[in-house]
């Protein structure tokens, strides 16, 4: 068995004597987090202060910093599939699902950028322009 095993379950016995001597009470308390267990190094009269404890990042999806509405709109108002591109290649991929679920697009929650990019260029400008082009004379 290695050193840091050793020491391990020797902490581990250590630790298990400690608990078995304090009243239920207080074992309730330490397992509901109303108490805590803190660390006084030998020879010392305080305990070292506990370091904070780390914040997880929520998973909240991000927030469009674009009106979804305004960008279809423009979209339907753009004159090339250029033009369209130009005005979606900034925005970021959560944003242009958003937009894609405004203008119609589904299933797009695992669609690249570029694919979803080149769909919305597609169905917002390049259906108007075809029909367009079949219209003419």
């Amino acid at each position: 068995m290695s050193d840091v095993s050793a020491l391990s379950l020797a902490l581990l016995r250590r630790v298990a004597e400690f608990l078995d001597g304090l009243p239920e009470e207080h074992i309730t308390d330490l397992a509901e987090g109303r108490a805590r267990l803190t660390y006084v190094p030998w020879g010392a009269t305080e305990p070292v202060p506990p370091k904070a404890a780390r914040q997880t990042p929520s998973r909240t999806p991000a927030t469009p910093k674009v009106d979804p509405k305004t960008i279809v709109a423009e979209l339907n108002g753009a004159n090339s599939r250029d033009e369209g591109r130009q005005l979606l290649n900034p925005i970021g991929v959560t944003a242009l699902r958003a937009i894609a679920k405004i203008a119609g697009l589904t299933g797009v929650s695992k669609t690249p950028k570029e694919e979803l990019v080149e769909q919305l260029v597609g169905l917002t400008i390049g259906g108007r322009l075809s029909y367009a082009a079949m219209r003419e004379p």
